[in-house]
């Protein structure tokens, strides 16, 4: 029997290859049609360079892309995802072979010949049976299941795309099949062919080719419609994500600067996102890549406690603002009825903590933290919008220098009596140790500087403190949007460092720690920053500190956000933790990069909060493991645990301590 082709013919009796031709000018046609309207609007945003590091670049797309490595975090849809994925890749060199043999009747791909032919033919036939069976668990995940997550989601384009996933599984098995009765196939080991071929090997020849012709034409439409579907749902990502990651931030724990062509805020002329065109480009290939999975609202602390904010439902807003109002802006139309800085309500904006925990599940890596930053930049900078109780912080920071209002002459209070110098009076010191506004003026957090500028003693290390000289690092006005407040307090602490030419710097604050060492070198301050589990760890392992007082204690530690998501830093306090004896640390559920914020981040410290309180459902989930003793490395997030405590009427049973406490308590 002679090798048979369906595009040799037609079910209306013509040549089959013009209706190949036909159909393939419409859907390139449409695609790239819309593919240019997106396209345009990429290009209306902001400079943002995203060229840097590419050998880190490409790692990280293979690893996340291709490999899928954050799919796994939710297990099974994790699974059904890689499988369809893989699928799609591995099925779509068949499509191209198909589209080929339609152009031009009797051609293939010259690879897929010979014996990886029958290699590929047997795998793809494999992933074809994997995908369908993936699609249809993922199915009923939606349709029975419903979890939480999905909620939000569209879920008519989400049943469309999975019905037309399937139908190209099927259309191609039985396509296959059926080629295998006409003598044409039937290239190794293909099960899903090789059942086709058998629900329809009693068919009379004239009727298989039929069969063969229905499912190629099925399969080839089905393709080109799923195609131009792509650009017009949620399912852009299966074109940009690899992009995205591609382009994703390298570096952690900084925020984006208002302009990357002017960091320096009296260069700007206008701060934060007013409309849609003020987003940088990578901002808009965020919102094309969102996949609608659900993981940051389902991790995000905020929408946890009911608080207005959904990560994912704001990058949906933000993206069909984009599509409705973007380029009709853009092209001076007609004027959408408001700006993008309007159409997202102020509790939302104001709802986030900026704890990471949506960006570090995000499997396409989306920074929902910048845009955020960007659209309270222009509410305070442009608007003077803002909660009304952080406007006394704000005066106090300009005024001050601290977010107290005690003043830089009652800075180093806390030190009198230490023997503690400052380096105008010693300026030949090896450490500077970074206070910090909570650890020199909170009577609880000065407990946290007595006990570790007595292990810096302890361990015979040089080091002072910069006294009345040293102002608030900022991060509370940069992640509250006062972005003018933020560079002004970072400069006056740029200034003072270099005049002493500070070698390197120790702090107890993750804020602060984060902002000397990540943010500082966007204004030319580049330090060399620890934070204090970093140093204590390494004073340790290097034998300069001895733990040896025992604790005898169960200890439940919380990781802050700004030491843990933002910075990595995740070992060094347990190491630290576990070298006190008889310590024994037992982790909650939600620990290390899972971790739930305690609620002060972002500037919460100083707002008021609404409804359920984060940080009694944070000290809820570390009391689940019934642990003696609360632990954590942050001077925020322990005074919202104690709070939390004191609210759980436990403050007698349970006590909440700064490692930095314990390491003191333990030393001989």
């Amino acid at each position: 029997m002679q090798p048979y082709h369906p595009a040799s013919e037609s079910i209306l009796g013509y040549p089959g290859f013009w209706y190949a031709w036909l159909i393939l000018a419409a859907g390139l046609g449409f695609f790239c049609f819309s593919m240019l309207k997106r396209y345009r609007l990429l290009r209306s945003g902001k400079r943002d360079p995203r060229l840097g590091d590419i050998g880190s670049r490409i790692s990280g797309m293979v690893l996340h892309g291709f490999l899928q490595k954050r799919q796994t975090r939710y297990r099974f849809s994790g699974i059904l995802h890689i499988i369809i994925f893989w699928g799609f890749l591995v099925l779509g060199i068949h499509a191209i072979d198909l589209i080929a043999g339609g152009l031009v009747p009797g051609s293939e791909l010259p690879f897929l010949t010979g014996g990886f032919g029958s290699v590929y033919s047997s795998l793809r036939d494999i992933f074809a049976l994997a995908v369908l069976a993936a699609v249809m668990a993922a199915g009923y995940r939606r349709i029975v299941l419903r979890p939480a997550r999905y909620r939000d989601s569209r879920h008519f384009e989400a049943y469309l795309v999975l019905f037309l996933i399937a139908v190209l599984m099927v259309s191609d098995m039985v396509f296959e099949g059926s080629k295998m009765g006409l003598g044409s196939g039937g290239h190794g080991f293909q099960p899903a062919a090789s059942l086709a071929y058998a629900i329809f090997s009693g068919l009379e020849t004239e009727m298989l080719k039929r069969v063969c012709r229905w499912s190629y034409w099925l399969h080839l439409v089905c393709f080109f419609f799923l195609l131009n579907l792509l650009p017009l749902s949620k399912h852009f990502h299966i074109i940009t994500a690899l992009f995205n990651l591609f382009f994703r931030r390298l570096e952690t724990g900084a925020v984006k600067p208002p302009r990357w062509e002017a960091m320096d805020m009296a260069q700007v002329d206008s701060v934060g996102v007013q409309d849609f065109s003020d987003f940088t480009w990578k901002h808009i290939l965020d919102f094309y890549s969102c996949t609608e999975c659900g993981r940051c609202t389902d991790n995000c602390p905020a929408s946890a406690v009911d608080r207005p904010l959904s990560p994912k439902q704001l990058t949906m807003n933000l993206r069909d603002y984009g599509y409705r109002n973007g380029l009709s802006r853009l092209q001076e139309k007609e004027p959408a009825a408001n700006h993008v800085v309007d159409a997202i309500p102020d509790d939302v904006i104001w709802s986030c903590t900026t704890c990471g925990a949506c960006e570090r599940e995000c499997p396409v890596f989306i920074e929902h933290i910048d845009k955020i930053i960007e659209l309270r930049r222009h509410r305070v900078s442009m608007e003077s919008r803002f909660p009304p109780e952080i406007e006394q912080a704000y005066r106090h920071m300009e005024v001050f220098g601290d977010a107290f209002g005690a003043g830089a002459a009652l800075r180093d209070d806390w030190a009198r009596g230490e023997q503690i110098n400052t380096v105008a009076e010693c300026p030949d010191v090896d450490v500077l140790f970074w206070v910090g506004c909570a650890g020199a003026f909170d009577s609880r957090l000065q407990q946290v500087s007595l006990s570790f500028s007595r292990i810096l003693k302890h361990a015979g290390v040089n080091f002072g403190i910069l006294g009345s000289e040293e102002n608030c690092c900022g991060d509370y006005a940069r992640r509250t949007g006062n972005e003018y407040l933020f560079q002004m307090l970072a400069k006056r602490n740029i200034d003072v460092l270099g005049k002493y030419r500070i070698k390197e710097i120790v702090t107890t604050c993750p804020h602060g720690y984060n902002a000397l060492k990540n943010e500082y070198p966007q204004l030319g301050g580049n330090f060399s920053v620890w934070h204090a589990s970093e140093f204590i760890a390494k004073l340790v392992a290097e034998g300069r500190l001895t733990l040896s007082r025992p604790l005898e204690r169960s200890l439940g530690y919380h990781d802050p956000c700004y030491l843990g998501r933002h910075n990595g830093i995740y070992d060094a306090p347990r190491s630290v933790l576990e070298s006190i004896p008889g310590a024994a640390l037992v982790e909650p559920p939600r620990c290390r990069d899972k971790s739930f914020c305690c609620g002060a981040g972002g500037g919460h410290y100083w707002m008021e909060s609404t409804g359920r309180r984060m940080n009694d459902e944070r000290t809820d989930q570390l009391l689940s493991v019934s642990p003696d003793m609360l632990v954590t490395g942050c001077p925020y997030c322990l005074i919202m645990l104690e709070d939390g405590v004191e609210s759980r009427d436990l403050k007698g049973q349970v006590q909440v301590r700064d490692l930095t406490e314990l390491v003191a308590d333990s030393l001989k």
